[in-house]
């Protein structure tokens, strides 16, 4: 990218609509549409041009007219970019679109690369990098539980703890800095018990930022949940009860399922991700038991799981035996496991039995009937539902979690470093690595290649 270009982009989708918006921004922003676009009133937009106003004219190659535009005029550095920039709105035809970029690029500018104004707009200090990746955030929301966490993002709440994080982080390497210059002397700048009691703190924020990743991953990306069971207990029955839909096929033939299926839908404003799965035995042939394989493969995707049991067929042995099997064959780790009875209308199920599943927090349903199907929902959603998103920071993005990871690595070498009374350089140099890597997510330390991975995955004129 040349940062010195004046580039131009569409910044409405490729879609015929009411109305269209082209987006111009550079140093030379002013001179190339004050070529082509002349005032209604007749006067030079040159000489008359304001910032924050809007003017009416139309677009001209020549003495041809293009449109009829309304140009909105946001001078540097009090725009997106932190450039001058021109946002031209026009009546919404692609061909009309298009000809407007091609004229502008006639007379001197580039067309945008994906992501460059917002990279400018980073560049120019309008917004740090994590900000940015929350602008293209919002743009690809479509929850309102992923909107919010994105727009939480975007306020800068997340980016100002990491920022007080590392600003404390430098100030004390800095001191142990000043300890190696002065180790002749002896001299201590910064008090053991007071740095080890700064890296504890340190310490619960990023293990809590890091743990807020599986969560804040679902509220972005969708929860996913896997639907487990035998044959013929009813999972892809449960599947078309949740979608409202018949989306996967119903039989009482054993095995029907020999593939995964997957469908979404939203559930309290959280995305649901429910896999539906081929029944778990050890029979079947060769096909129903690829499938079967698949889905333990589903199982340890999955955040939650649906242990789908035939309350007409199964007793509290079986159920036991199964759910035994399950955990054997999967990571259970930081996943929920959700006891299902389905066909509570064909029960026969003792009263004993349902005593002790009610005491294991199993939920009874039918889902040929629909009976306790929103309830199962709540309980899906439960741990989700009761996150305030606008007073928790929660993070969403792999990049973000992976440099966090690392920085928890190095403060928790640091902190044994300085409990074992070890020399202040590898304690700095441990502070300066976890400094650094915070500064991966928030801009400060950061590399052309690391930026031009992040901005090619925006939307060309954003």
């Amino acid at each position: 990218m040349n940062l010195d270009s004046t580039i131009v982009a569409p910044a409405t989708g490729n879609v015929i609509s009411a109305l269209g918006i082209v987006r111009l921004s550079g140093k030379e922003a002013i001179r190339i549409i004050s070529e082509v676009f002349v005032l209604n009133n007749g006067k030079g937009f040159i000489k008359i041009y304001k910032a924050n106003h809007l003017y009416y004219g139309t677009i001209q190659d020549s003495n041809k007219v293009i449109d009829e535009v309304v140009l909105s005029v946001f001078l540097s550095p009090h725009s997106f970019t932190g450039e001058d920039t021109i946002e031209i709105t026009h009546h919404g035809s692609l061909f009309i679109q298009s000809e407007i970029i091609k004229l502008l690029i006639r007379h001197g500018a580039t067309m945008a690369q994906r992501g460059e104004f917002s990279m400018r707009a980073v560049l120019n200090g309008k917004m740090n990098l994590s900000q940015s990746e929350a602008v293209a955030d919002v743009i690809s929301s479509n929850t309102l539980s992923s909107l919010s966490l994105a727009l939480s993002q975007l306020r800068g709440k997340y980016n100002e703890e990491l920022t007080l994080l590392r600003e404390q982080f430098l100030n004390i390497a800095s001191l142990l800095e000043l300890e190696i210059d002065f180790s002749a002397e002896q001299e201590v700048f910064v008090d053991r018990k007071d740095l080890e009691n700064k890296l504890l703190k340190a310490k619960d924020l990023l293990t809590s930022l890091t743990l807020s990743f599986s969560k804040g991953n679902a509220f972005k990306n969708g929860l996913p949940v896997a639907i487990i069971g035998k044959p013929n207990s009813g999972k892809s029955t449960l599947l078309n009860a949740i979608l409202k839909d018949e989306r996967a096929i119903v039989s009482s033939t054993a095995g029907t399922t020999r593939d995964t299926i997957e469908e979404s839908i939203q559930i309290g404003g959280l995305l649901v991700r429910f896999i539906d799965t081929a029944g778990i035995r050890n029979e079947g042939d060769e096909i129903e038991k690829q499938g079967i394989k698949r889905s333990f493969a589903a199982i340890n995707r999955a955040s939650v799981v649906l242990l789908l049991f035939d309350a007409s067929t199964d007793n509290i042995q079986s159920i036991k035996e199964l759910e035994k099997y399950i955990k054997t064959q999967i990571n259970i780790n930081n996943k929920r496991i959700i006891i299902v009875i389905n066909k509570n209308d064909t029960s026969k199920l003792s009263k004993t039995d349902i005593e002790i599943l009610q005491k294991n927090k199993a939920v009874f349903i039918s889902a040929k009937t629909s009976e306790n199907i929103e309830q199962l929902e709540n309980e899906i959603i439960k741990d989700y539902a009761k996150e305030d998103l606008n007073a928790k920071v929660f993070v969403t993005n792999l990049r973000h979690y992976e440099a966090l990871s690392k920085a928890l690595q190095e403060v928790n070498e640091a902190l044994t470093a300085t409990t074992s009374g070890i020399s202040s350089d590898l304690i700095s140099e441990n502070i300066r690595s976890a400094t650094n890597y915070l500064g991966e997510i928030t801009g400060e330390i950061t590399t052309a290649d690391i930026l031009q991975n992040i901005f090619s995955k925006f939307c060309i004129g954003k």
